[in-house]
């Protein structure tokens, strides 16, 4: 008994742009609110490829954490076989036919399995006519769908690729009529392939501190941030490292005393020494009345590069308005604008500055929930500033 599965490498594929999507999270951030999805969708054309790799973007570490990863394909496929009755004599067959799918990433595996019944059906003996019989084609599964799901793994973070393979398997085998018969079978499948990130903005370890920065002006190095003013006897304890890791105390700020539930805005001026050459490391050291310690996120500066004024944007999420402060004091006419991930601007705003590094942005209407840019235009000598927006 022989049985032949045909199958020729034919992959036709493309990846489409990646697009936020408003389906139900798989997961959630430490803040408790639904992590924010980001799919890419494959295109799988009409093929009668056995095995096909794809390899989608990995999730930019750039644009925050990664939660979770969902992958879902939704797939159809039409076989035709043949079998074919290689003894003397005529024989009554009964045929089943068994597809296997299956996709292997990293950390998930998703298979399926098709069956379809043929016959009884009665075959001459060989060469004699009748001794040939066809099925199909038939539509074996149509837009069957599946779904895999692992955590933050690792393979799925970085600027690369990574990759997703695609198998089909299987084969038409005799149920009854004894061992002499051939068969062979052409499978064509198409389909999409959905990759989903599910991820969550980087949260500075002390939750209090947001808004951090870092950036030469002049001879010196300015830190900025905001905090909370949720409690008293707060100390802010400037650290500073050349490495990294070992971190020395440099200067101190106390906390402003301030109306409860408010946010104040704090600043230190370093004075690097000459030993201070290439990248320099700063942290804030939060002390609460009780002794609790907490950090900032960690910013470095690059005293031999030459280093661009930045903005930041808060709160994050942004549900009403966007505060927008740029690194140092600004003066001049401005053009802000709440741009999609697709380069398309939702939203524009004019706005005037003199002496001030603080404005805000607000939404007229509020568009669908997920990542944005905030981009600052000086119109009079067209430089850009741009920064992430979470719109919840």
């Amino acid at each position: 008994m022989k049985h032949v599965y045909t199958l020729t490498f034919v992959a036709l594929a493309f990846i489409a742009a990646s697009i936020p999507q408003r389906t139900s999270a798989q997961c959630t951030c430490s803040s408790g609110l639904p992590a924010t999805p980001i799919t890419q969708s494959v295109t799988i054309a009409p093929t009668q490829a056995s095995s096909l790799t794809f390899n989608f973007q990995q999730f930019n570490p750039a644009i925050g954490d990664l939660a979770c990863v969902r992958l879902r394909d939704t797939i159809s496929g039409i076989s035709t076989s043949s079998a074919l009755n290689s003894g003397p004599d005529s024989t009554a067959f009964l045929f089943q036919l068994t597809l296997a799918s299956k996709i292997t990433a990293p950390g998930i595996t998703i298979n399926k399995v098709f069956n379809k019944i043929y016959g009884y059906d009665t075959l001459s003996p060989y060469g004699v006519p009748g001794y040939k019989i066809t099925y199909g084609p038939d539509n074996i599964f149509t837009n069957n769908s599946g779904t895999g799901a692992t955590g933050g793994n690792a393979s799925y973070i970085g600027v690369g690729s990574v990759g997703i393979v695609y198998t089909v398997s299987g084969g038409l085998i005799t149920l009854d009529g004894g061992a002499n018969d051939t068969t062979t079978i052409v499978t064509t499948i198409w389909g999409t392939l959905n990759l989903t990130y599910y991820w969550c903005p980087s949260i500075p370890l002390a939750t209090s501190i947001s808004n951090f920065s870092a950036f030469k002006k002049d001879k010196y190095v300015m830190l900025q941030w905001l905090a909370a003013n949720n409690q008293s006897d707060i100390n802010y304890e400037i650290e500073y490292s050349k490495n990294g890791n070992d971190y020395m105390p440099i200067g101190n700020v106390p906390a402003n005393i301030a109306t409860a539930g408010t946010v104040t805005q704090y600043q230190y001026q370093y004075n690097p020494s000459p030993a201070d050459v290439g990248e320099i490391y700063f942290r804030i050291k939060r002390t609460d009345a009780s002794g609790n310690i907490n950090y900032s996120i960690i910013k470095t500066v690059n005293l031999s590069a030459t280093q661009r004024i930045g903005i930041q944007t808060y709160p994050n999420p942004v549900t009403k308005t966007v505060m927008v402060q740029f690194d140092e004091n600004q003066n001049g006419n401005f053009l802000l604008e709440l741009v999609n991930i697709t380069g398309q601007v939702i939203q524009r705003k004019a706005v005037s500055l003199s002496g001030t590094n603080f404005t805000k942005f607000d939404l007229d209407t509020h568009p669908i929930s997920g990542l944005y840019f905030l981009r600052a235009k000086n119109t009079n000598n067209k430089e850009q500033f741009v920064n992430k927006v979470m719109i919840q």
